[in-house]
């Protein structure tokens, strides 16, 4: 009888976090006040909701009116513009004309395994499966292992290394160059084209253990050098050193993971920071991802937001905007290199370049092209003769996992995970919580 109501204290308490959690989704799911941008049109007055706050002796439309009133002034004014404009049907032309092979019509890249979006879906079965299991034979059901079969044969860390894809071909230019704007140029076309490198892999990387590393060498002499620094929240440090020292590439990464309506978000942050030779300098920082249609659907990842380039010792900028523009495949940007105030950085600039393209085909600054993934390659890379005992690539789960033994696979997943937690138990016993 106590094991039985234990089992049922658990349940509760589960199905209490998870209706939390799904009002908490829900709640951010809302559009706030000013949502639809007409906090300041005076057209509120005939709004008779008895809902409606007043201040002022006026009333304050409340958030669906709002919506109601956003959804039609759209629709009026898509029926008087007759839909997309000739500026929209040309950009969409020149987007559809140069794009990855694995890209989708109405933007970002799609599945290129339809295999892996089975898999995918089947994560939930497969969980509560074996929460119920848990559940059955008196253990903790939060204690669940993400099921081996939906990963990948990869960690988080070896997909950050396929960044410096394109590295070769920017960086060198960017280093050589004494025109700051030329440099700031060629390093965003180097990581805007690099997005397409780590895009199209629908399964789940592996996570990398606390203290684990990642050795990589490249066709042009770079080297590359990784580390779990931290397991919640994960955070990976890296850093590439080119030959020559030319140039190096350091920064560190953290992501947080949200879920919306058939969608889930990714919010990467951190700061990447590309430092030459001569002493200059431009760090930026990572766009948010979204994943579409993951229960039904054909799943998409798309880059999205916005992103910025800074040189701050020339005090200049590159801001792009992801996914912005309506009636154009969700993949275009567009973007300035601007002379910026840093007292006052908020403060809009004086503009020195145009640029826009598509992150999954081609950037054009001032209608000169820098990257087209026609005509462009990405680099060779490869482990070293000799790495680390820490290294990705010497992990028992991923290398069982790579062989297609799943259930060695997911025996050492989870020990390697109860050797994570009880470590940071011993951590917390004598530092406390961080």
């Amino acid at each position: 009888m106590a094991g039985m109501r234990l089992a049922q204290d658990l349940s509760d308490q589960v199905e209490q976090e998870m209706d939390e959690q799904m009002a908490q989704m829900a709640l951010n799911e809302l559009p706030q006040d000013d949502f639809y941008g007409d906090q300041n049109n005076n057209d509120d007055d005939d709004d008779d909701d008895d809902a409606a706050q007043v201040k002022g002796g006026k009333k304050k439309r409340g958030w669906l009116g709002k919506m109601g009133k956003g959804l039609y002034k759209r629709t009026m004014n898509v029926m008087k513009s007759g839909g997309p404009s000739t500026e929209d049907e040309d950009i969409k032309a020149r987007v559809l004309a140069c794009r990855s092979p694995y890209a989708v019509k109405d933007g970002g890249i799609g599945v290129q395994d339809p295999e892996h979006q089975k898999i995918c879906r089947s994560v939930l079965s497969l969980m509560i499966k074996q929460m119920g299991r848990n559940l059955l034979t008196g253990g903790n059901v939060m204690n669940v292992s993400f099921p081996i079969q939906c990963c990948q044969p990869r960690t988080v860390l070896e997909i950050g290394a396929c960044i410096a894809g394109f590295t070769h071909m920017y960086l060198p230019r960017a280093a050589a160059t004494p025109d700051p704007v030329e440099r700031l140029k060629n390093v965003v076309a180097c990581f805007v084209a690099a997005t397409t490198l780590t895009s199209g892999n629908f399964l789940k990387p592996l996570n990398p253990i606390l203290g684990e590393t990642l050795q990589m060498d490249y066709a042009d002499g770079a080297k590359l050098y990784m580390e779990q620094t931290c397991h919640h929240p994960p955070v990976s440090a890296f850093c590439l050193y080119a030959p020559d020292n030319e140039y190096t590439v350091s920064g560190h990464q953290t992501f947080d993971v949200g879920f919306g309506y058939n969608k889930m978000y990714v919010t990467n942050k951190g700061v990447r920071i590309v430092t030459f030779k001569d002493g200059g300098q431009i760090k930026l920082d990572f766009p948010p991802d979204r994943f579409g249609n993951v229960f039904w659907g054909d799943m998409v990842h798309e880059t999205l937001g916005s992103q910025t380039y800074t040189d701050e010792k020339n005090k200049i900028r590159c801001r792009l905007s992801f996914g912005e523009r309506k009636n154009v495949p969700s993949d275009w940007f567009e973007g300035v290199i601007e002379q910026y105030n840093p007292s006052n950085p908020e403060e809009e600039g004086q503009m020195l370049s145009h640029v826009e393209g598509s992150w999954v085909g081609f950037v054009d600054f001032d209608s000169v092209r820098y990257w087209d993934i026609r005509t462009t390659e990405k680099m060779g890379m490869w482990a070293p003769a000799r790495t680390l005992p820490s290294d990705s690539r010497n992990r028992s789960d991923r290398n069982f996992l790579a062989a297609k033994d799943f259930k060695k696979a997911q025996s050492e997943k989870i020990r390697l995970e109860e050797v994570q937690r009880s470590e940071r138990k011993l951590r917390e016993a004598v530092h406390g919580k961080h």
